[in-house]
This record gives structure tokens, sequence and C-alpha cells, in this order.
């Protein structure tokens, strides 16, 4: 059995598809994957799929939701049972817990590459770079792409996405100590075009361009970054990008990213 969260919502098991019909069966089953092995209060829930209007009778829809799932499980080979879903979607105390074994879910399988990666000995940068690599390879499109949300999804849909952001630093910071600036030039040159203010990502970009005999380049992407800065946001660089373009006009030695690798940080 298998569940997707990074792209659309999926549910895979027995070589076939298993997913609700109903746009708020949909919510509530993404909900509770992107947040499985926690409790998710029944109040959370309602504030999700009703936002500030739920109606009277929420608490009793919400279970009758809760049942349909329950009833999709128990149509999957893997469970094959209303007692075996009634244990994946467990009703605790004042909320839901949908239980999720490892390797079952994208989203737990991404945090545990991350988690792996954090834990490889210093310099080891090719084994983090294949890593995060790997983790990054899981999304497929935004979380939950192809599902409404609420409040309470969408704040965890971004945290998730900013997640992905850091992670994929983290990944270029490695690919760019090994020396491979040409290589990861497309990958930046995608990422500050759809994050036209991101500062440590013009950093990183102005770094392999600088690298790979391109000043003038590195030297014009600060100066969009710039003029984005000022008229989007009203500031100016901060003193790395500063730092650079000093650096990058004097023909000087450009650091080494420090590599860091972000840790675990639930939603």
């Amino acid at each position: 059995m298998e569940f997707g969260v990074l792209g659309g919502l999926s549910v895979t098991d027995g070589g076939g598809r298993h997913l609700p019909t109903a746009p708020k069966q949909r919510q509530l089953l993404g909900l509770l994957l992107l947040h499985a092995n926690q409790v998710m209060p029944v109040h959370t829930c309602v504030a999700e799929i009703w936002d500030d209007h739920p109606p009277l009778s929420a608490a009793t829809t919400l279970q009758t939701y809760v049942m349909h799932v329950r009833r999709l499980l128990a149509r999957l080979p893997s469970v094959a049972s209303r007692a075996a879903a009634r244990d994946r979607l467990r009703t605790v105390g004042q909320g839901y817990l949908m239980v999720v074994g490892p390797g079952e879910l994208d989203l737990l399988c991404f945090e545990d590459l991350v988690e792996r990666a954090g834990r490889v000995p210093a310099g080891d940068d090719a084994a983090v770079a294949v890593l995060l690599r790997g983790a990054l390879a899981l999304w497929h499109r935004p979380v939950l792409a192809d599902v409404r949300t609420g409040p309470v999804l969408q704040s965890a849909v971004t945290h998730w996405e900013r997640r992905r952001l850091d992670v994929h630093e983290a990944y270029l910071d490695a690919r760019l100590r090994l020396g491979c600036h040409r290589e990861v030039l497309p990958e930046l040159a995608v990422l500050t075009r759809g994050h036209p203010t991101h500062e440590p990502l013009h950093a990183r970009y102005m770094t392999a361009l600088y690298q790979v005999g391109r000043a003038g380049d590195a030297l014009d992407t600060a100066t969009r970054l710039t003029h984005r800065l000022v008229q989007d946001l009203g500031v100016a660089p901060g003193p790395a990008i500063r730092r650079l373009q000093s650096v990058i006009r004097d023909g000087g030695s450009m650091p080494v990213p420090a590599l860091s690798v972000p840790g675990h940080r639930p939603a």
C-alpha cells in the first residue's frame, strides 16, 4: 500500500488506485495523511473543511466522512476488512489518527532521506547529494495539488513547500562543494526565476556563474535581484550579496558554501 501527497493525492494498492470522489472526503483524507501518525482533533478537522462557517451538524457530518474513508480503506487488498480499516483510521479521544507504516507515505520517505543525509559524516558531500536528490525526486507537483485546501491544509502545504526549498538549497550546496557548478546552473536558473527576491538562491546562482567564468552574468543577476527587492519589498540586498559582488568585481576567490542539511521539522 502506498499513499501520496507530494503532488496529487493518491492511494495505491494491489496495482489499482483508490480515492474518494467527494471533494470533502478527499480533503479530510489529505489532512489526515499530511499529519500521518498524529491525532487530528475534531475541531481542527471541522475548521479545515468548513473554515469559519461550520454547520450545526459539522461533527456528525465529519463522522460520516470518516466512515466513508474507512469504507474505502476496507476495500483495499492490504486492509480487506472494516476492523482493519478502523485500526488504520482510529478514533482517539476527540480526534482521528491515520496510521501509516514505514515506506507507505511519500512524505515520510522524503523526511527519512533528509534525516539520513543529516547523519552523513562531515565532508561526504557526494553521499549527501545522492540522498537529497532522492528526497527531491519524490516531489511531482505542489503538495496535494488536486485537493481543495482550507486554512489548516493551506498552512501545512505552505510549510512543506518551504521545506522542499530548504532541502533543495542544501542539495545545491553539496553539489557546489563538489565543484559541480556548471551542472547546477539550469536548476538555479529555474529556482531564481521562481523566487525572484530569494537572496540565498541568487547568491548560489552568482557563485556558480562566477566559477564557470561568467562574471558578467553573475553581476547582472545581482542587479536584477536588487531591482526586484527595491521594487517589490522596498529593501536593498543584504551583506552576503554585496560581498559576492565585491569578490566578483575584484576577481577574488569565491567562498565555498557551507553545507547545512535541514533537520526534521514536522508541520
